[in-house]
């Protein structure tokens, strides 16, 4: 089967795109990329031809067929190259790896978004620590990749101490879909310079330990650095949209 050719319609600054933008990192597939403006209006042609909602990411595959949703397009440059396994191939770990998607995306990520854009100091400490007691859960996934504790040995083939990443030592898809979501955790404490760090507040909780392992692995594989713009492009950005 010849290779699809991809062309990515995307935003540097926006965490869903990067996830195609990763993964298209990740397995070196070819593409060309079209920058959509996420701060402006669409165009006209862009809400036409590509994506009626205005979203990104958006591909276009062989100039003809249109796939939409971060998940769907990361997913699918993954699905071209089962050979660099990014997918796990086993059915249970596939189920906790879109368990823990599924988890951080609905049930953490709210939390953060709150605790960083709260422009009341008294407020976002109380956030910060509903955010602590969320963060534990995620550590708990980490560990043993599910909630329920009650009947799983140290030595079960479910404990999953070591890390660094999600599965253990290789890069996968819950790392690669998390990554850039992940990569904007400083912004907490970027937008409350005035609070106690929670940086270093997650690095002295011991129930957070193989939480802050898995963050800090995830952050350091180039292809989520080289999908993710500076600190200081990202506060600007998260401050505009939502501090204005």
């Amino acid at each position: 089967m010849s290779s699809p050719h991809i062309t990515l319609y995307s935003n540097k600054l926006c965490p869903y795109a990067a996830r195609t933008v990763i993964a298209l990192e990740e397995t070196g597939h070819p593409h060309e990329t079209v920058e959509i403006d996420i701060l402006t209006p669409r165009p006209e042609w862009y809400l036409k031809e590509i994506n009626p909602y205005g979203q990104v990411p958006a591909l276009k595959i062989d100039g003809q067929q249109i796939l939409l949703e971060s998940l769907i397009t990361a997913e699918y440059v993954i699905d071209l190259h089962p050979e660099f396994g990014l997918m796990p191939k086993d059915p249970l770990q596939l189920a906790q790896t879109r368990y823990l998607i599924h988890h951080y995306n609905n049930r953490t990520v709210p939390l953060i978004h709150n605790a960083t854009a709260s422009k009341d100091g008294s407020q976002a400490t109380q956030l910060r620590q509903e955010l602590l007691v969320e963060l534990k859960k995620v550590n708990e996934l980490l560990l043993h990749r599910n909630l329920g504790q009650t009947n799983v040995s140290n030595d079960s083939a479910n404990n999953n101490a070591e890390g660094p990443f999600f599965l253990g030592e290789k890069f996968t898809f819950a790392d690669l879909i998390l990554g850039s979501l992940l990569a904007r955790f400083f912004l907490i404490d970027a937008l409350h310079p005035d609070l106690p760090s929670f940086q270093a507040t997650i690095r002295e909780t011991p129930e957070l330990a193989r939480f802050v392992q898995w963050k800090d692995a995830v952050i350091a594989r180039p292809s989520v650095q080289k999908a993710t713009p500076s600190n200081e492009v990202l506060k600007d950005l998260f401050i505009k949209k939502f501090m204005n």
